[in-house]
């Protein structure tokens, strides 16, 4: 009975390191298209809307078992710029709670970021307490927008994969990847704030499965 509850209790202690691996951003674009790209078949994402956001994240979170609390993930997160949008910046989430509830819930979630201020923070590696940022359900579909929406700091898109849903934001961390966003655009010292401004672009043998989530942002 002992060695079972040992091998329990190394099993949770476990979860977290494993739910927050980081993701190369060769896995992460295909992953993120695919999210983004079924959001939008299911009318999912308010397209006028989208079109307003000046930045976005997208992500796959997982909540952690009850006992240990919070949640983590691995996405990708873009600008739009004069250009057009960005090229990918890969980061990670973990801790708090962030589009989820407690109940070892998974979750895919496109996050529209409303302001420059905002994609500036999430490109930073910034956290985000529970006061820091309006997060709420964005309109749906061809849903009528008011200003509010569009002035908010997140509009969040959720495909819940589990018993239970939250749209709760706060006492979550973003960790910018830097080994990932090095090894991808063979820059040792690259930037997210580069990356975000389209100063460093997307090398030219890596362009067609970016190009895939910059035309489903169109």
């Amino acid at each position: 009975m002992k060695s079972i509850l040992r091998i329990v209790l190394a099993t949770l202690i476990a979860l977290p390191a494993t739910q927050l691996r980081a993701e190369s951003l060769e896995k992460l674009i295909p992953d993120c298209a695919e999210i983004l790209g079924k959001m939008k078949r299911e009318d999912m994402i308010n397209l006028e809307l989208l079109k307003e956001a000046k930045g976005v994240v997208i992500l796959n979170v997982t909540g952690f078992s009850i006992g240990i609390g919070g949640s983590g993930g691995d996405g990708i997160l873009m600008a739009r710029t004069e250009k057009g949008w960005s090229g990918p910046v890969a980061i990670t989430t973990q801790g708090g709670t962030l589009g989820i509830d407690v109940g070892g819930t998974d979750n895919d979630i496109v996050i529209l970021l409303m302001k420059d201020g905002v994609v500036s923070k999430w490109g930073n590696g910034d956290h985000f307490s529970s006061a820091s940022a309006s997060a709420v359900m964005g309109p749906k579909g061809g849903a009528a927008l008011d200003a509010s929406m569009k002035n908010r700091d997140f509009n969040v898109y959720i495909w819940n994969k589990g018993a239970k849903l939250g749209v709760n934001f706060g006492g979550f961390d973003v960790d910018v990847n830097d080994e990932a966003n090095a090894d991808f655009y063979g820059r040792p010292m690259v930037s997210a704030k580069d990356i975000l401004n389209s100063i460093t672009e997307v090398p030219a043998a890596k362009k067609d499965g970016v190009a895939r989530i910059q035309d489903l942002l169109k």
